[in-house]
């Protein structure tokens, strides 16, 4: 019988209480703040990421596991009983985590790198849906291709208070920043799975009509829906966090799963501050 582990990098955005729940391998990006390279979550947590911020004015460099760091889980994955592993990885536009998962080698180990194309829940809800397949007695095989057929149906939308940060990190054209600044407008902007990045959705004046927005946007798109996993998360940005909870209390409501929180450091290091960022994974 085959045993089947899920590996989940930083990306995800899944607490670390969570992923030890379910049983799931951890595997974390890193921060780089002046010279010292920190675990995503595990040595640096977001509150103290945005509080960085904000005293240095700048956002922090992110670099990817070394191929050594995946190894060593994989090898751990091997030790601890494990024939198969599904990697779910953040979308590989974001960083080169994917393809150096995709390249591991491990003897008596059969690995599969999925490339989401995504980021925060709406990659991690991919291995909510995997332990889902793997406890309904699917197998490797049958587990893979779903999950590759499930490519679009994960989705996140999300807004930011300044072009600033994401400039920086260089996800937009500075001169698109520049303009979208002096007219005090905000993105929403979605990831584009398959091939991964951002995308506009739309361009909005005020940060009551970007909610707004947003409300619209997630009704559409779960618009006939039964059963779906959904989320809310911030990037120290509180405040819109609870306006969105409450405008779509009853979708909250009505999801099979639901989570909420900061979104990860490695994350934050290419948005900054004032984020708040709304997704679903579609079931049906």
């Amino acid at each position: 019988m085959e045993k089947i582990a899920i590996l989940v990098d930083s990306g995800s955005d899944l607490s670390l209480d969570y992923i030890r729940e379910e049983g799931f391998y951890y595997l974390p990006l890193y921060v780089n703040l002046d010279g010292k390279f920190l675990k995503d979550r595990l040595e640096i947590s977001p509150e103290d990421f945005y509080a960085w911020i904000k005293t240095n004015n700048k956002l922090p460099k992110t670099s990817m596991p070394s191929p050594g760091d995946i190894n060593e889980l994989l090898e751990k994955i091997k030790e601890d009983g494990y024939d198969k592993v599904i990697c779910i990885n953040i979308g590989n536009k974001f960083s080169g985590t994917y393809n150096a998962c995709k390249l591991a080698e491990v003897p008596g180990l059969e690995i599969y790198a999925f490339n989401t194309g995504n980021l925060t829940l709406a990659q991690g809800y991919y291995a909510t849906y995997a332990k889902k397949l793997i406890d309904e007695g699917k197998s490797f095989d049958e587990i893979t291709k779903k999950l590759e057929e499930k490519i679009y149906d994960s989705k996140v939308f999300f807004t930011i208070d300044t072009f600033k940060y994401i400039v920086e990190g260089g996800r937009v054209p500075k001169t698109f920043g520049k303009i979208g600044d002096a007219l005090s407008v905000k993105p929403i902007i979605k990831t584009d799975p398959p091939e991964g990045g951002f995308a506009i959705e739309k361009i909005v004046r005020g940060e009551k009509k970007t909610i707004s927005q947003l409300e619209k946007i997630i009704r559409k798109n779960l618009e006939g829906v039964k059963d779906y996993y959904f989320f809310i998360s911030e990037g120290d940005y509180p405040d819109g966090h609870e306006k969105m909870k409450e405008r779509l209390k009853d979708i909250i409501e009505n999801a099979k799963i639901y989570k909420e929180g900061q979104i990860s450091p490695t994350l934050g290091a290419n948005t900054g501050p004032g984020l708040i960022g709304i997704g679903f994974f579609i079931l049906d």
